[in-house]
């Protein structure tokens, strides 16, 4: 088992000031917990332990906790799309410049019939750079998501 324990001593920074509501998780626990999230192992369970003196609403934090994740799952599903639909423009652009490089040298003679097939190779690329670079760290990102998701939440008395 992981756990991040983290040592509230005033609610307010617990939760965003500028959530009128006060259902958002503060900016500065966020990232704490993220950060700590990167020294865990492959396939552990996690613990979310929030340790106060204050009595800590539970049902509260698990809804600033749940409301985080989907806005992060929102965020993953977008960035995924935009991605996917990005590579493949960019690989059909480059086929097609490709294509025509190769079909139309005689016709715009050799150095343009290059230029124009390097161009459609380096759209080629770049849409591999997404799949290589990109798509993983989506996938990350779904994994710590999903890590969290199946977290236990605690509240300890700092006492």
């Amino acid at each position: 088992m992981f756990e991040i324990r983290v040592k509230i001593d005033r609610e307010e920074d617990l939760y965003c000031g500028f959530d009128e509501a006060g259902a958002t998780l503060s900016d500065g626990v966020l990232a704490y917990i993220v950060k700590a999230m990167e020294g865990r192992k492959r396939g552990d369970k996690l613990r979310l332990c929030f340790v106060s003196a204050l009595d800590l609403d539970e049902e509260r934090l698990e809804n600033a906790i749940a409301q985080y994740m989907q806005s992060v799952e929102r965020s993953v599903r977008r960035l995924k799309r935009s991605s996917w639909l990005n590579s493949l423009r960019l690989l059909a652009i480059g086929v097609i410049f490709i294509i025509l490089g190769l079909v139309f040298t005689d016709k715009m003679g050799a150095v343009a019939a290059a230029i124009v097939s390097t161009i459609g190779s380096f759209s080629v690329w770049e849409a591999a750079n997404v799949w290589i670079q990109e798509f993983p760290a989506i996938r990350a990102k779904e994994r710590a998501v999903s890590f969290l998701k199946q977290s236990e939440l605690v509240i300890e008395d700092a006492d």
